[in-house]
């Protein structure tokens, strides 16, 4: 999806006449994606192909409850189609290895995919979340994280994967006014409720520690880290002049992110209207994962369990 842009700060002024020269204005500070949002977070759904619904407020009872993952009782046979991010085109001969939890040095499954980009991952008895990487030579090496399946049902199928292809690496900054930079990395996914909705209004970073309030998330923000939005209209990233925030989609990507070996991707909204006036906003979403140079890591991203 789940690429960057440096906004420039505008010059310092300069005024004449006569006796000493007053000091410049201090520049305005760089707008990297992470202000405060001005709504709640709000629950969505698309009506039809980029046309989207706002539904009212998002659900987050269960933040910060216990887990209610369940470990696969059944060998999973996992069928699906690897597909490109952007154009949706097929990306046969894609090799996808599967690995639990966020780890891929702890691989379960590598197929290629077939003439037809379709593929078959085996999903092993006692996985709860997991994983998967694909590469091809004609994309950047791309990850999707977080991913769940029933635990009892031996037989399953997933619409699609999706990778992101270097032509998709190149265009996508260009629509937000930048060239990538090599040997940056890029952290995307899409935010949901506790009823798997698409959710807006919520804002993303990346820090090198698990951040517990916003100055300290802004205070350890991953060198170069710069978030955009997507505008659910077209479904693609946007300048933060049109979307500080996310938007119906649920969707976002952090850009030009030095590699780390340790990353936390975080979420932060206000879950509803008394929060918002109070001025609480929390921590909705949290995964840790790494910074990897050429690399796209997305994820899904639903509300922080214990």
């Amino acid at each position: 999806m789940q690429i960057r842009s440096l906004v420039m700060l505008s010059s310092l002024a300069a005024c004449g006449g006569g006796g000493d020269s007053p000091a410049p204005d201090a520049p305005a500070a760089k707008d990297i994606g992470f202000n405060k949002p001005t709504k709640s977070l709000k629950a969505n759904m698309e009506v039809s192909e980029d046309s989207w619904m706002e539904i009212g407020a998002a659900d987050m009872a269960c933040l910060g409850t216990p887990s209610t993952d369940l470990a696969t009782t059944v060998e999973v046979a996992l069928s699906t189609v690897v597909r490109d991010f952007q154009s949706d085109n097929l990306v046969p001969g894609a090799m996808i290895t599967a690995f639990k939890d966020q780890d891929i040095g702890v691989p379960f499954d590598t197929q290629t995919a077939d003439g037809n980009a379709a593929v078959t991952i085996t999903i092993p008895v006692g996985t709860k979340r997991f994983g998967y990487k694909m590469v091809d030579s004609t994309s950047l090496d791309t990850l999707l994280l977080n991913q769940k399946v029933d635990p009892d049902m031996a037989t399953q199928t997933e619409g699609s994967i999706r990778s992101v292809s270097k032509s998709t690496a190149q265009t996508l900054p260009a629509l937000i006014g930048i060239s990538r930079t090599q040997g940056t990395g890029v952290l995307a996914g899409a935010l949901r409720d506790c009823q798997d909705r698409e959710t807006s209004n919520f804002i993303a970073t990346v820090t090198t520690v698990p951040a517990r309030s916003y100055d300290e998330a802004n205070a350890n923000r991953v060198n170069g880290a710069d978030t955009y939005y997507f505008s659910s209209s077209v479904g693609l990233p946007v300048r933060h002049t049109q979307k500080s925030a996310g938007s119906e989609d649920g969707l976002f990507m952090i850009v030009e992110i030095d590699p780390a070996p340790t990353a936390f991707v975080q979420v932060w909204g206000y879950r509803d209207d008394a929060a918002l006036a109070a001025d609480n906003l929390e921590l909705i979403a949290e995964l840790q994962t790494q910074s990897v140079a050429d690399t796209v890591i997305t994820g899904s991203y639903e509300p922080l369990r214990q």
